[in-house]
């Protein structure tokens, strides 16, 4: 491969990483909500989803993700659907630590005590307190778009009759992982000390918990919808 198209590829790349996506969510949500750990593993399930992901599409298995096959229909709706699991369980969460925090607030208008609210993950934030790493994987696998969408990019710069194919496509796999391994490092750092600065702040961590939420809704609604 020419510096050229190393360079067309590195710069692809790049951009299409940048762009907002519910793998880079969960790995942000998992660093602010849990610790910067969580965000460490669910960037560890990014990598090795989207690994696999680009292996099938170099492989010929987007050839069965057309958008009208069934299996493409079957799996963008499986998808949704944990997506969709994923956003109900973090706005349920911000719900719940919005009644917590309006409960307190009587209470001390009143001189009574509750116990402190508790602004940390508990087992209703959509699972990232629980495996990051098997959710992160799962969020990656389950979504069909991601094989399509690396078969329709990695093509444009490897060739099916090329003898040197898996030598090319393991130079760009490995150029695609660093960058996605910069910007994910980017992401935990600065979810993680977000996380640590609005620990304290009730109101604040409920509405992260609710913005998440509905942006995961948003992406499942939006997955779901390809199969039609």
């Amino acid at each position: 491969m020419t510096f050229a198209q190393l360079a067309q590829f590195s710069l692809g790349a790049v951009l299409i990483i940048l762009l907002p996506g519910p793998n880079s969510l969960f790995v942000a949500t998992s660093a602010a909500q849990v610790s910067r750990r969580a965000g460490w593993q669910a960037a560890a399930g990014v990598f090795i989803s989207d690994s696999i992901l680009m292996i099938a599409a170099v492989a010929g298995a987007g050839t069965l993700l057309t958008g009208g096959s069934l299996f493409f229909r079957a799996l963008t709706l499986i998808g949704g659907a944990y997506l969709a699991y994923l956003g109900f369980g973090l706005l349920r969460r911000g719900v719940q630590l919005l009644r917590e925090h309006r409960a307190l607030t009587r209470a001390e208008a009143t001189d009574d005590s509750l116990n402190p609210i508790d602004t940390g993950a508990g087992p209703d934030d959509a699972g990232t307190a629980t495996s990051p790493f098997r959710r992160s994987i799962a969020t990656g696998m389950l979504n069909p778009k991601s094989i399509l969408f690396f078969a329709a990019f990695f093509v444009q710069f490897v060739t099916p009759g090329d003898p040197h194919l898996w030598v090319n496509f393991g130079v760009l796999a490995v150029i695609m992982q660093i960058i996605s391994l910069t910007y994910l490092a980017a992401v935990i750092a600065i979810s993680s000390r977000l996380g640590h600065r609005v620990a304290g702040r009730p109101r604040v961590v409920a509405g992260a918990h609710l913005a998440a939420g509905t942006a995961f809704c948003l992406f499942a609604v939006k997955l779901a919808t390809a199969s039609f």
